[in-house]
């Protein structure tokens, strides 16, 4: 017995909203049709606050949320760049920013890219304790 989308949209009385697909052949084009609809082919859409690609790479997204993190620092700025204690700043910077930073990141694919995750985390620090990047400081001295 061949069960389908469709078969088992009935069975459970679901409904099935979406107008998208990705095909991960190469270039080939692909038909996925379900209740007589066709789906348009993309090489990437959002979904659930996350970018989905054709690659499985989750490059885009990253550097999507690091972007995201730092509009949410700057929102911030005069908290975190004023005169109140250290501490206080690192549990705003790990309550407000950090969380849009890691937003959907169960689901990425490490890669070059992600580096850029700890390089953001490291921007964050240098910026509340204001080190300038010519000071020639470690990561390590900044931690």
């Amino acid at each position: 017995m061949i069960i389908t989308i469709s078969h088992i949209c009935k069975e459970y009385g679901m409904e099935i909203n979406v107008k998208r697909a990705i095909c991960k052949t190469g270039n080939l084009q692909c038909k996925v049709m379900i209740n007589g609809t066709i789906f348009e082919q993309v090489p990437q859409y959002k979904y659930l606050g996350g970018w989905i690609t054709e690659n499985g790479k989750c490059d885009y997204d990253i550097k999507t949320r690091i972007g995201i993190a730092k509009d949410a620092f700057w929102k911030h700025e005069e908290l975190l760049k004023g005169s109140i204690n250290l501490a206080v700043k690192q549990r705003i910077l790990h309550c407000y920013v950090f969380p849009v930073d890691k937003y959907s990141c169960e689901s990425w694919t490490l890669s070059k890219v992600s580096q850029q995750i700890n390089a953001f985390k490291y921007w964050c620090y240098r910026k509340l304790l204001k080190i300038k990047w010519t000071d020639m400081i470690s990561n390590e001295e900044v931690l």
